[in-house]
């Protein structure tokens, strides 16, 4: 796989959602928690916005991958994965396995790492 493929397939909103996916494979939480997640499995060095995040979750509702199960305060919402989402998230980690597995390749190829 060339660089150019790869850069292409794994871009940043596919890490993000599948990332997302995730978290709400591991219980429920609302936009904010998906940001500060983000941010503390990242040792701070990214930080989505709100502005990426909330239309991220009205996709992932949308397309029926997670359902809100509750408001808090203030109207916040909560949301759980749905059976279709563990099923999408499934495939998304394998696609994201195999890619990074070709990546792997190209970098040892490249720096001439064993």
């Amino acid at each position: 796989m060339s660089f150019g493929k790869f850069s292409k397939s794994f871009h940043y909103f596919h890490i993000l959602d599948t990332f997302a996916l995730w978290l709400f494979s591991k219980g429920e939480l609302c936009g904010y928690d998906i940001i500060k997640e983000y941010e503390n499995r990242s040792n701070g060095k990214l930080k989505p916005s709100p502005a990426l995040v909330y239309p991220l979750l009205l996709l992932l509702t949308t397309e029926g991958l997670i359902t809100e199960t509750s408001k808090g305060s203030r109207g916040k919402k909560f949301y759980t994965i749905t059976p279709k989402g563990n099923k999408k998230l499934k495939e998304r980690m394998n696609s994201i396995k195999k890619e990074l597995l070709y990546y792997e390749d190209f970098l040892k190829e490249v720096f001439e790492v064993q």
